[in-house]
């Protein structure tokens, strides 16, 4: 539940607490006291609702100015200030944690939440690590203002809910894709992961596509290695399987389709790593939007409420847990498939 502490309730014009049982309008998104809404029935704004007219943090309209002050988190990266309840920066999509000190509002005060970019040392402020940003996070931020949607309907606060760790780097990239309307983008992260980054990013898919490829490349591998388990062993017993006899090994007629099957597999693994370094970002955009869009079709809450915005954040995301399991599985498969051959070999022996 997000904190609307210092924000008044326009019913009784009480300024919230943390202990208060605080209920949202379905369609504007109005805070009010649990009474105060049942006592009067209806939302207290019931009259713009045909306008459409949302109820937002940043509108001052039932604040407490003091009150939100105390209670705001200030972004150590973008150094803007959130509601004391948010997990992620409403701008910049960084993580916050608890005990973040308040500092000046923001674009006026952008450059706090840095250090200096001459001598990477903190300079003097409210807030530790203060000081100027890089110039490019001051033109990215002057963009944003400038343009506040990425895509019709789709605001930067929307993407940054929505991917979570390291968005401002992920609004960059999806900003240039859609302006130039160009289908490549490189990301490094997922060229070194390739379908890993994939299941990191929730992208499921993907992930499962590219690892289904991955194993299939790597069972020829494993049936052409079938033919050298008896001399591997023989060496094995004698003392004698050293990294030279592997390699005069290799140069025998008998290994070729090994190796001709392991320079397949290895330009398959290659093949993945180059797509998902440059064609990741794209295919990731996509899915940002459709999500963005998916969440605000299926939601029962108005656009732009904190429930909207904590429900982009579960939706969207990362997930580490998916790392694990798909290495996992990686694992378990390929250990299967070598017992399942060496079981084989012994069969026909």
């Amino acid at each position: 539940m997000s904190n609307y502490t210092g924000y008044r309730c326009p019913v009784c014009g009480k300024a919230f607490i943390r202990e208060d049982d605080v209920v949202v309008c379905p369609d504007c998104g109005t805070p009010h006291h649990r009474e105060c809404y049942r006592s009067l029935g209806h939302c207290a704004h019931e009259e713009k609702h045909a306008t459409g007219e949302q109820w937002s943090p940043g509108s001052g309209e039932d604040g407490d100015p003091a009150a939100r002050q105390q209670a705001a988190i200030l972004c150590p990266r973008c150094g803007s200030h959130n509601p004391a309840g948010n997990i992620f920066c409403q701008v910049c999509g960084q993580q916050l944690t608890a005990g973040q000190a308040p500092g000046g509002p923001f674009p006026g005060d952008a450059q706090q939440g840095y250090r200096s970019a001459q001598d990477g040392s903190p300079a003097s402020g409210t807030a530790q690590g203060t000081g100027t940003p890089p110039p490019w996070v001051q033109d990215l931020f002057t963009g944003m203002m400038e343009e506040p949607e990425i895509a019709p309907g789709i605001s930067n606060r929307e993407v940054c809910d929505y991917v979570g760790p390291n968005s401002l780097v992920f609004l960059v990239r999806f900003q240039r894709l859609l302006r130039s309307g160009a289908r490549i983008s490189v990301n490094w992260c997922a060229f070194f992961f390739s379908f890993l980054y994939c299941f990191y990013r929730k992208m499921y898919k993907m992930g499962a596509v590219l690892l289904g490829i991955t194993i299939a490349a790597m069972v020829p591998m494993l049936l052409a290695f079938i033919p050298l388990i008896p001399t591997c062993s023989e060496m094995l017993q004698q003392g004698t399987l050293t990294i030279e006899n592997l390699n005069a090994l290799l140069l025998l007629p008998v290994a070729q389709p090994f190796v001709l099957a392991s320079n397949i597999s290895s330009f398959v693994q290659l093949a993945i790593r180059f797509f998902c370094g440059f064609f990741f970002n794209p295919a990731y955009c996509k899915q940002v939007c459709r999500g963005i869009r998916t969440v605000r079709e299926r939601g029962h809450f108005s656009s732009g409420s904190p429930e909207y915005r904590y429900a982009l954040i579960r939706q969207g995301g990362v997930n580490v847990n998916a790392v694990l399991v798909a290495v996992c599985s990686l694992m378990v498969l390929y250990i299967l498939g070598v017992y399942l051959i060496l079981g084989l070999n012994l069969s026909l022996l």
